[in-house]
């Protein structure tokens, strides 16, 4: 027997995730009950799949003084749903040509939300550029012109699950009240790195419930989980892990995927 282990790097940490093939089941462990696949419970398992996606997504391209703005239309310039994509690709566009015009390279991603009352608003995380003369901040307020943008910059701890959670909150919302026929969906530049989970195969019957740590890693305090998934009612473990670092900030050693997979127990 076998379990599958797969890894996801995103610069000094690696998240890994454990479970069983679906199709054998665990060795010598009775299913749990399962939970009925509904058209909630499919949209729920969705969900937490494409905000885990978007996190990651951040994660990889964006950091430190990076934006999350928060672009809002006054009443009289309130696009109805129909313009409304119209409208900010028109405001992507014009920024994309400013970047290039300065030999800056544009990232972004764009997610857009509708208000209690139908007011449409954009969320846009982007890459922070300046030089002498402009910077990204001045761009958008010289093409953001239906409205006011709000700026918050991004943190230093490379870790934006809550910013992720905030922008498919609308999403998560709808879900809660068994509107399951919304999609999260969202625009976002082509250069950006896009996460991967390399998949791999175990011999070992099963994994230890504390994980054993590479050299030179760490695990992240309070992201292991044992847990059993309540739709297949098979176990399953998560957790995350990041690189020691010395009093100087550097690492201490520079282990690559294959020593993780190899040694990450």
């Amino acid at each position: 027997m076998s379990y599958i282990k797969t890894v996801c790097l995103i610069h000094d940490r690696a998240e890994i995730a454990k479970h069983y093939d679906i199709r054998y089941g665990a060795p010598g462990m009775p299913r749990e009950k399962k939970v009925k696949e509904t058209p909630e419970v499919m949209a729920r398992q969705n969900l937490w799949q494409r905000k885990k996606y978007l996190r990651r997504l951040i994660e990889l391209n964006f950091g430190e003084g990076d934006w999350h703005i928060t672009l809002t239309c006054r009443p009289e310039d309130r696009p109805c749903k129909e313009d409304a994509p119209r409208l900010i690709r028109k405001f992507r566009d014009r920024m994309r040509k400013a970047y290039k015009q300065r030999g800056w390279e544009l990232r972004y991603i764009i997610t857009c939300e509708t208000g209690k009352r139908g007011a449409v608003h954009w969320h846009m995380i982007v890459n922070d550029m300046h030089d002498g003369r402009d910077s990204t901040a001045g761009l958008v307020g010289q093409f953001w012109i239906w409205g006011r943008p709000y700026f918050s910059p991004l943190d230093d701890t490379g870790e934006y699950g809550r910013l992720a959670e905030y922008l498919v909150k609308e999403s998560s919302d709808r879900i809660r009240r068994e509107e399951t026929g919304e999609n999260f969906s969202y625009m976002r530049s082509r250069n950006l790195v896009k996460p991967v989970e390399k998949p791999y195969i175990s011999r070992a019957r099963s994994w230890r419930r504390e994980p054993r740590m590479p050299a030179g890693w760490e695990l992240v305090p309070g992201t292991l989980i044992n847990g059993v998934n309540p739709y297949n009612g098979l176990p399953y473990q998560y957790y995350t892990m990041r690189r020691i670092r010395d009093e100087d900030g550097g690492r201490l050693y520079r282990d690559g995927p294959a020593r993780v997979r190899e040694r990450a127990g």
